[in-house]
């Protein structure tokens, strides 16, 4: 049995409490950072390719020196700064970052924990920098040979769609008419331009018209195009010759542009070939960069004003001894004459006592 004060029930209770306060230190996570959200007043201006957010802070009562407050600046998105932070006491209370999505933290330092450190105001300044735009261009050849009897088939394994790409199919059993198939690189592009030369032995038939479609999806076995339409003619300028036809095709989206054309040949049933030529340009905006800067706004302490001259206090005086009834006619105490008259009666009889006694010894 354990008695109430023991030393055995001392040691066991110490023994089991360093177990619990161990344990809970292991679990407490290391270094652990408080975040909390800043409360600010945000007001945003823009004037072209600057902005200006003027903030005004203070923060939270739970914030303490090592925690982190947050603050979302949007308008600011894509800078990352390293600043301090500055307090309207002049004092920095922290860094700050903002991230590419214009999220700002800012990790408070000791400088915090002081009640006029806590209040400020912040100018945040950016500017937009968009360097010069580039030209893209892409430029490939394909060629492609139809031979008698060849019907056309499945791709190979799925076309390389960065450049262009041409294959032919005869349109009637004498073999005397070719059908040309050209496929664009895929866009997006500003311009593309699409040039077939037919080889020897064959002119373009330019009466059975050019036609140009377009699709953004290709079959992933065959590397054919599927579901293609027909591109808008605003879009498309073509030139036909016996020797040559030309397309151009503007604003060509995420797709393939397909050109198909008609060859007639001078001999039935003869190998033909043809070149198909491809030219497309686009426009790449130039890189956009975030130059960031944070102005405070310091506090102006007020001009001392001037300590006011203080008049000097009168001190009241004290009341004198009461004055007699009687008065003498000069305005003197009449008890002063009667004392000086008292003194030189009795200095008078003192002389008169030792003249006496000079009698008597003689």
């Amino acid at each position: 049995m354990i008695r109430v004060g023991s030393r055995l029930l001392t040691r066991s209770l110490a023994v089991t409490g360093g177990v619990i306060l161990g344990s809970t230190l292991l679990a407490a996570p290391a270094n652990a950072l408080t975040v909390v959200p800043l409360p600010a007043d945000v007001a945003v201006t823009r004037d072209g390719a600057e902005t200006v957010s003027d903030v005004r802070w203070e923060l939270p009562a739970e914030a303490a020196p090592g925690d982190v407050v947050t603050l979302s600046l949007p308008e600011h998105a894509g800078a990352v700064a390293g600043a301090d932070w500055i307090a309207s006491t002049g004092v920095s209370i922290g860094v700050v970052r903002i991230d590419d999505a214009g999220f700002a933290s800012i990790e408070l330092t000791d400088a915090a924990a002081d009640p006029a450190h806590r209040r400020g105001e912040v100018v945040v300044r950016s500017v937009l920098d968009q360097s010069p735009p580039t030209i893209e261009t892409s430029a490939s050849t394909a060629d492609a040979t139809l031979r008698p009897g060849e019907e056309p088939g499945p791709f190979f394994g799925a076309p390389d769609r960065s450049r262009g790409s041409k294959y032919g199919a005869w349109t009637d059993e004498t073999e005397t008419r070719a059908r040309w198939v050209l496929e664009s690189p895929r866009g997006p592009w500003d311009s593309l331009d699409v040039v077939d030369r037919p080889g020897p032995g064959q002119r373009i038939d330019c009466a059975a018209g050019v036609r140009v479609r377009a699709a953004n999806e290709t079959d992933p076995v065959t590397g054919y195009l599927v579901g293609a339409t027909d591109v808008p003619a605003e879009r498309v300028t073509v030139a036909c010759a016996d020797a040559e036809v030309s397309v151009r095709v503007d604003a060509v989206g995420d797709e393939i542009v397909e050109i198909g054309l008609e060859t007639i040949l001078d001999e039935a049933a003869t190998e033909v070939s043809n070149t198909g030529e491809f030219t497309a340009s686009r426009s790449v905006p130039g890189e956009a960069s975030r130059t960031l800067t944070l102005e405070p706004r310091l506090a102006i302490a007020p001009a001392p004003s001037p300590t006011p001259t203080v008049p000097p206090v009168a001190e009241t005086p004290e009341p004198g001894p009461e004055l007699p009834d009687r008065l003498a006619e000069t305005g003197t105490d009449a008890a002063v004459p009667l004392v000086l008259g008292a003194v030189l009666l009795l200095a008078g009889a003192a002389m008169a006592a030792r003249r006496r006694g000079a009698r008597w010894r003689a």
